[in-house]
Formats: C-alpha cells, sequence, structure tokens
C-alpha cells in the first residue's frame, strides 16, 4: 500500500504505517463486496455468508486502526491544517469500507428473506464493485505519488473523478431497471433493490472525495 513518502518528512514513522495498514483493510471489505456478488450470481448463499465474516473483520480492523491513526495523528507536531486535511482523508477512506460493508449486508439480508435478483442486475452491481476497487487503487497510487511526483498524484485524482462519474453512468441505468420492475417485484424488492445501488454509489463518492483531498494536499505541499 501507499509509503506516504510525502508525508515521512514531517510525521512520525507509526503514523506513516498506520495510514497504510488502513488502507490496505480498505480495500479487503471492497474485495469481499465483490466475492460476495460473485458467489451470489452463481447461486452459492453459502459461501457468501462466510464470505461476509472476512468483510465484517476487516471493516472491524479498519475501524481500528482508524481510531489509533487519528490518536496518533492528535499527538504530531503538524500544523493544524495540515492535521484537518490528513484526518479528512483518513475518514473518507474509512466511509468507503462501511459503505461496501452495508451493501454486502443488504445483499445477504436480502437472499435470507427469499428476494432474488436478476442475473443483468447482479452483473451491473459488479461491474460498479469493480470500479470501486479500481479507484481504492488508484487512491493508495495518488498517496504513493504526493511523495515524488505531484503532477502524477492530480493526474490519478483525474481517473479516480472519471470513474466515479461511470459508476455514476451505472447507478442511473440501474435505477432506472429497479423503478421500471416495483410494481412487478413489490416494494420490498423495490426497496432493497435501490439501497444496494446506493450504498455501492455511496462508497464510490468517498473514493472522489478522497481524491480531492489528495488535491488539496498537493497543492499544499506543491
Amino acid at each position: 500500500m501507499a509509503a506516504w513518502i510525502w508525508a515521512s518528512k514531517r510525521v512520525e514513522k507509526s503514523f506513516v504505517s498506520k495510514c497504510s495498514e488502513h488502507e490496505a483493510k480498505v480495500l479487503e471489505v471492497v474485495q469481499g463486496l465483490i466475492a460476495i456478488i460473485q458467489l451470489i450470481r452463481v447461486g452459492d448463499v453459502y459461501q457468501a455468508r462466510l464470505k461476509f465474516n472476512d468483510v465484517m473483520k476487516a471493516e472491524c480492523e479498519a475501524d481500528e486502526i482508524k481510531r489509533n491513526t487519528i490518536y496518533l495523528l492528535s499527538k504530531t507536531t503538524l500544523l493544524p491544517l495540515d492535521r484537518d486535511y490528513i484526518l479528512r482523508l483518513v475518514l473518507r477512506i474509512d466511509d468507503i469500507a462501511d459503505y461496501s460493508k452495508a451493501a454486502a449486508r443488504r445483499l445477504l439480508l436480502a437472499v435470507k428473506v427469499g428476494i432474488s435478483f436478476d442475473p443483468d442486475y447482479l452483473s451491473a452491481l459488479l461491474d460498479m464493485a469493480l470500479k470501486l476497487q479500481e479507484a481504492v487503487k488508484l487512491v493508495d497510487q495518488a498517496l504513493t505519488s504526493l511523495g515524488n511526483n505531484l503532477e502524477k498524484s492530480l493526474h490519478i485524482a483525474d481517473k479516480i473523478e472519471r470513474l466515479e462519474e461511470e459508476v455514476d453512468e451505472i447507478r442511473t441505468n440501474l435505477l432506472e431497471f429497479v423503478l421500471s420492475k416495483c410494481d412487478e417485484r413489490g416494494p420490498k424488492w423495490c426497496a432493497i433493490a435501490k439501497e444496494i445501488v446506493d450504498e455501492l454509489e455511496n462508497s464510490m463518492d468517498k473514493c472522489e472525495d478522497a481524491a480531492d483531498m489528495i488535491r488539496y494536499i498537493a497543492v499544499g505541499i506543491s
């Protein structure tokens, strides 16, 4: 994960290490969500439920690392504005895990109560989740580039923004599909199908927010 070379000149190594650990756990949550969608697509609900245990574990570990990181941040000698930017970045990355876990939980809840989803719906969800995974990896690359290539970091942030736009387009098409099926499938199906889509979109929005914070940091240290 990100070495955060740009921060190592001013921040203790323990803080840099915690930030890298946090990103790794958030990525694990997103990858767990992808696995759950894939398992539900092939009808392996049992394995999907087992995979959710991994998602929960990774998300809890991310929360613990986040809390420790915030504590370490409070003890640093960084200027208040620097601390504010880094704190916002850490919280936005953590939100990616929260929304991804929520999407996985709702998928499994739907299956548990007997709701089934169309293959095309699940394929579109998977497409969203894969783009989300790509965006999370790009956030890491953008952070790494802050240490030696600010222009590259800003270009990567632009890529994240474009991915968010692609996910938003998929979401719009999915919502159109969901609304077209509401009368046929009923309010329970309609509500949870929309919620799952929204949770994935929210997670992607947080990637874009993280990219914006990276832009703030890049401008501040240029």
